[in-house]
């Protein structure tokens, strides 16, 4: 019985295939084929279990560094050390776990989205059954408003179209019929099928069931979500591998200044707690707090700009976006159909659906009014609020039968008071094969003296697809005068509306016909639809966003490059990127069946040319993201259907659309709560922001360290006392360094972020750039300080004193060029220094802290510090305003030279 190309079997194969006939299954075939092939659901994920997202949670080097450092400070008694790492282990591992735990929730919201009824024949009657309880080989009864409720071949279609875009992303509704179609037909193209989740916009149908649950191509899309391995974020990459190295660095420098120490004879409990304290204070205890609070932040003013990020990570690889793969429909374009163009014999005119390029009055013989009230009379979309403004509509209906009700409503037109006058009393309600539809209606006598045609008892109103409406006219209204419509015009008619057809529009003719009197309404039938009246061309599009074209600009100027996915036509989205101001040719489209010739290889060189990719399946969206990812991209997908779920999750950032489905926001990364694309670019440069002041927090942290090993280790080497003691170290690590580097997490320095190029997956926090600068900084700064260090310890013979000088040196110095680091290309001259008021009250903090320090009798006690004079502090100051002066020597040198752009604050 499994058959995966049913769309190609002729009915009577059909039926023998899945062994059933007309009058469906009987209880004890349905029985069997339950057990065989289960219930009709999704398959659902199985959760992690809470222990195992909890351990997951440990699985950082940096908290493996940090949970060995707890260890340490509580078997030597650093106790205050000791609770504050293990605070910071719990605050850092609880909000992942809260995040993840959230994050597990997307294939349970897919198995929940559909849970419905459906008309089935058992045993030659009709009966409704759960969905649940459908089975391939079933007959199924669909009519308008339905979803479909499993996989089906239609073996009978009346003027049925089937709405298919949360699983192919097409606008346009899907016209259906139960024609024989090729093997290699695309998915979005088989019209003989219905698919398990997708909704009947009009007609009637029967099929026969092909594919219930996990079969369905809803189910393999639930199984791509399965089976689709989250990729880990580049900063999660880079922290990785940063903790790896602060690893092995850690053991290295830990190793060699206690095995230096105790060959020069230095005490071996003392050269132990020594190392201790070296390897404390070289471990970066406030990053992990500094990220967590950076992260919380950025997400916190995205959601002001409605921007809601689910994954706190995802917060920074937002700035690091190379290529925004983006769906069209919903996404860059309004996700409804609107008028473009009306086009009669003497006249066109421009609409963006409710607004028109000429003064419309709506009691005038202009051609383009009546196409406009036609359009709105032979139509049967329903306002179900008309009370309400045109902003605030709902609309029932077939999109093009709405767009064509708004712009009628929008220039005046009544359709209720219209039909009082001309009565709707017969239709012939749209055909697949004849691909029109026609309206009869009665006129009334004010009606018939008003429009001259007293002759005349009837009219009959009809619009459709252009070749059909013209292969019926014989005449032309042109302004009110009808006209003999000859070969000549219609074939530059015909020119017309094929350009219309190849910039991606859907086309429809306008026409009527004045009509004697008809005693029987039900004999109103195709018959009557000859020597119709021609009106003139109504265009459609789907429009863009207003706020489209100008992101997409703004995507480009930040290295950002746009690929377009969609399951819509090749046509129809080479005309919305040339819109968007994309140059694009056909050499830059590739199609879903071409891209199924691809092997992986060859798709990564194709991503690398081409735009858009049309035609698109579910697994197609999956190939093309890994292909760029294997390119190196750091990629961002969007979408609001269910069919982009997968892509979503597969992407280094998955974006939904806040009016799309619960599955694609339950999968993202991102959802855009205003529908707005232009969030994106806000979520960019929210992320670049991010990491630059994760970078800058790592930078500062990391001086720091770097400063208090050289100054330790080379008073070792050297053979002299310890500049610092272990105490004093954890007390600038603790209480001096932790509270400044927080403040950084509020710096909304931009340094025009967005003129950047993105970046490289490949680069790690502190590049190159930084490690020079941090070297260069150090030597010179330590040297300095330990020349401080020599001169009063000689000059005093005091060793608690010099101490103090060191202990109070380091610190002071940490607490001055952090005013450097919040630039990291631009002078701190071009920085408010006190725009950052988190900055301003922590170094306040510290400072006091510090005072406290080394005139507080009882620290003095612990810390063998002694309180210092005038002359110290000038020293002091001196050495810390020098810091700045190095920091920013050292960043001229070491660090890419800005442009003269202003920096926003």
């Amino acid at each position: 019985m499994e058959h995966k190309t049913y769309h190609q079997l002729p009915l009577q194969e059909l039926f023998n295939s899945l062994q059933t006939s007309t009058a469906g299954l009987s209880e004890k075939e349905v029985a069997l084929r339950l057990e065989k092939f289960g219930i009709n659901k999704l398959p659902l994920t199985k959760r992690f279990s809470i222990f195992t997202l909890l351990l997951n949670q440990f699985k950082n080097p940096l908290i493996y560094i940090l949970l060995v450092a707890l260890a340490i400070s509580f078997v030597t008694s650093h106790n205050v050390d000791a609770w504050i790492i293990l605070t910071v282990v719990l605050i850092s591992t609880s909000v992942g776990f809260l995040q993840e735990y959230k994050a597990n929730t997307a294939l349970l919201a897919l198995g929940k989205l559909i849970t419905y009824k459906a008309k089935v024949f058992r045993n030659g009657e009709e009966i409704i059954i759960p969905q649940e309880r459908v089975v391939p080989g079933d007959i199924i009864l669909l009519t308008a408003g339905d979803r479909i409720p499993a996989d089906a071949r239609l073996f009978e279609a009346q003027n049925f179209e089937v709405i298919e875009a949360t699983l192919t992303g097409e606008s346009i509704p899907s016209n259906k019929n139960i024609d024989v179609l090729p093997e290699n037909t695309p998915l979005a193209d088989r019209e003989n099928m219905v698919y398990f989740g997708t909704v009947v916009a009009r007609g009637r149908g029967q099929a026969i069931v092909t594919a219930t649950g996990q079969k369905t191509e809803l189910g393999h899309i639930a199984n791509l979500i399965k089976e689709t391995r989250s990729e880990k974020t580049p900063l999660q990459n880079q922290l990785d591998h940063f903790g790896k190295i602060i690893g092995q660095l850690l053991i290295v420098v830990n190793i060699f200044i206690f095995g230096l120490g105790v060959l020069t004879g230095k005490p071996l409990f003392e050269m132990f707690l020594t190392s201790v304290a070296v390897v404390v204070a070289a471990v970066p205890e406030g990053l992990l707090p500094a990220l967590t609070v950076i992260l919380a932040i950025s997400m916190q003013r995205l959601t002001r700009h409605k921007g809601l990020v689910r994954q706190m990570l995802a917060a920074e690889t937002l700035g690091s976006i190379s290529v925004i793969c983006t769906d069209k429909t919903g996404t860059l374009t309004q996700g409804e159909m609107k008028i473009s163009e009306i086009i009669t014999e003497q006249t066109t005119i421009y609409s963006d659906g409710v607004n028109f390029t000429a003064i419309v009055d709506p009691t005038a013989n202009a051609s383009y009014v009546t196409a406009l009230k036609i359009g709105l009379l032979c139509n049967n979309a329903i306002i179900e609020n008309p009370e309400k403004e045109l902003k605030e509509w709902t609309i029932i209906g077939d999109p093009t039968d709405k767009a064509l009700l708004i712009a009628g409503r929008s220039i005046g037109f009544n359709k209720e008071e219209l039909e009082k006058n001309e009565s709707r009393i017969a239709e012939i309600a749209f055909d697949s094969e004849y691909k029109l539809m026609a309206t009869l209606h009665s006129l009334s006598p004010a009606q018939k003296i008003k429009s001259q045609q007293s002759n005349y008892d009837h009219v009959i109103y009809a619009k459709g697809a252009p070749e059909n409406i013209l292969a019926l006219a014989s005449a032309i209204d042109v302004e009110g005068n009808i006209i003999t419509l000859t070969e000549n015009k219609k074939i530059d008619i015909q020119k017309q509306y094929e350009k219309l057809t190849s910039s991606g529009l859907r086309v429809l003719a306008i026409a009527y016909k004045l009509q004697g009197v008809i005693n029987d309404s039900e004999k109103f039938n195709k018959n009557n639809l000859t020597d119709l009246v021609f009106v003139g061309l109504i265009a459609l599009k789907d429009p863009l966003r207003l706020e489209a074209k100008g992101v997409i600009q703004l995507c480009q100027s930040a290295g950002i490059r746009p690929i377009i996915i969609t399951g819509d036509h090749k046509l129809t989205t080479i005309a919305i990127v040339q819109e968007l101001g994309i140059k694009v040719t056909t050499e830059n489209v590739l199609e879903g069946a071409d891209l199924n010739e691809l092997s992986d290889e060859q798709l990564q060189e194709s991503v690398k040319k081409n735009i858009i990719f049309a035609r698109v399946e579910p697994r197609h969206k999956i190939r093309i993201v890994s292909a760029l990812q294997a390119n190196g991209e750091i990629v961002a997908m969007t979408g609001d259907g269910v069919n982009d779920a997968p892509a979503l999750k597969k992407a280094d950032i998955g974006v939904a659309i806040g009016s799309g489905t619960d599955v694609a926001k339950e999968t993202a990364d991102l959802v855009l709560l205003d529908n707005n694309f232009k969030t994106i670019i806000e979520a960019v440069r929210r992320g670049r922001i991010t990491f630059n002041n994760i970078r800058k927090v790592v930078l500062y942290l990391l001086t720091d360290a770097f400063s208090e090993m050289i100054i330790v280790g080379g008073s070792i080497i050297l053979g002299l006392p310890l500049p610092i003691l272990p105490a004093q170290i954890l007390w600038i690590k603790l209480i001096e360094d932790a509270a400044p580097a927080m403040s950084l997490s509020f710096d909304e320095i931009d340094e025009d972020v967005m003129n950047e190029l993105p970046r490289k997956k490949s680069e790690p926090i502190l590049n190159r750039q930084f490690k020079k600068l941090i070297i260069f900084y150090a030597l010179i700064m330590d040297l300095t300080l330990f020349g401080i260090f020599y001169y009063f310890w000689q000059t005093s013979n005091d060793l608690d004193y010099a101490r103090t000088i060191t202990f109070v040196g380091l610190g002071l110095t940490s607490l001055f060029y952090i005013y450097s680091v919040r630039g990291l290309k631009y002078s701190i001259l071009k920085l408010n220094p006190f725009s950052n008021k988190f900055l301003t009250l922590t170094t306040i903090a510290s400072t006091l802290l510090m005072l406290i320090a080394i005139y507080l009798p009882f620290l003095n006690r612990i810390l063998h510090t002694v309180p210092l004079g005038v002359k110290e502090w000038i020293v002091l100051l001196s050495y810390a305003m020098l810091s700045i002066v190095v920091y920013e020597i050292g960043k001229k040198i070491t660090i890419a030279k800005p442009n003269n752009l202003i920096i926003k604050q």
